[in-house]
């Protein structure tokens, strides 16, 4: 049997002959590799995290400042207050109006969700763990 050493594993044998140098850097080259994976993915979090708030911030302050001190003009006045009176038959009618044209010029329309679901199980006779298994009979 024929074994080819090459010039730098004789000398890696003669200068460290157990290996510890070796074993020392692999070692090192493995953690500063985790570390290296860890920062690069905390780093992209934290900018997905940056540009999620920025994109939802601006269009919300956006809608309040235009939504804020918002009256309706005199030609819009008379034409609420001429609807309003052609439709005095029922009363419910302009209550609807009046509350809608309400939300609509103080910006309460949109109400923000949070986009979490929750599931709140409530505990019945079905959901029973003793129900839910097979009794086998003692022998």
């Amino acid at each position: 049997m024929i074994t080819l050493i090459t010039e730098g594993a004789r000398r890696m044998m003669e200068t460290d002959p157990h290996g510890w140098t070796l074993t020392l850097i692999a070692v090192t080259v493995v953690f500063s590799a985790l570390l290296i994976l860890f920062l690069a993915f905390s780093l992209v979090g934290k900018i997905s995290q940056w540009i999620e708030a920025r994109q939802q911030v601006p269009p919300r302050a956006k809608r309040k400042r235009r939504a804020k001190g918002k009256n309706p003009d005199a030609e819009t006045a008379a034409a609420i207050a001429m609807a309003l009176e052609a439709e005095a038959g029922d009363a419910n009618v302009p209550a609807a109006i009046a509350t809608a044209l309400c939300m609509h010029l103080s910006g309460g329309i949109h109400d923000s969700e949070p986009y979490i679901i929750t599931i709140r199980r409530t505990p019945s006779a079905w959901d029973s763990p003793s129900l839910r298994f097979r009794k086998n009979p003692a022998r």
